[in-house]
């Protein structure tokens, strides 16, 4: 993914790389950590979409199990020991919640 702002995106893949990124949201469900390089202001949480049918398709997709990748982010831009400012996690008070793509309804969770 390349030269978005502000936007918000619900994914699950085996992989994630975003370059060139502002200010935008990522519920991801990824096997590999996610990779940002010369982004700011990213935020990532887990993966929130809902219907019918969506457990089996991710075991389809090998994606099944929620091990947590979302939130070990990986800059190539930012090699030192210390939080990166270029991304954070998307405070709980902000998340969208589930998000029911067969009923285009939100609802917290």
């Amino acid at each position: 993914m390349e030269e978005v702002e502000d936007c918000v995106f619900v994914l699950a893949s085996h992989q994630i790389q975003i370059h060139f990124t502002k200010r935008s949201d990522f519920y991801l469900r990824v096997r590999s950590r996610p990779i940002i390089e010369d982004s700011d202001g990213e935020r990532f949480t887990n993966y929130c979409l809902k219907y019918e049918g969506i457990e089996e398709d991710l075991v389809v997709a090998v994606l099944d199990e929620e091990i947590g990748n979302w939130a070990n982010v990986d800059d190539f831009k930012w090699l030192k020991v210390v939080q990166n400012p270029n991304w954070s996690i998307l405070p709980k008070e902000e998340r969208v919640g589930d998000v029911d793509f067969v009923n285009s309804n939100s609802s917290t969770s």
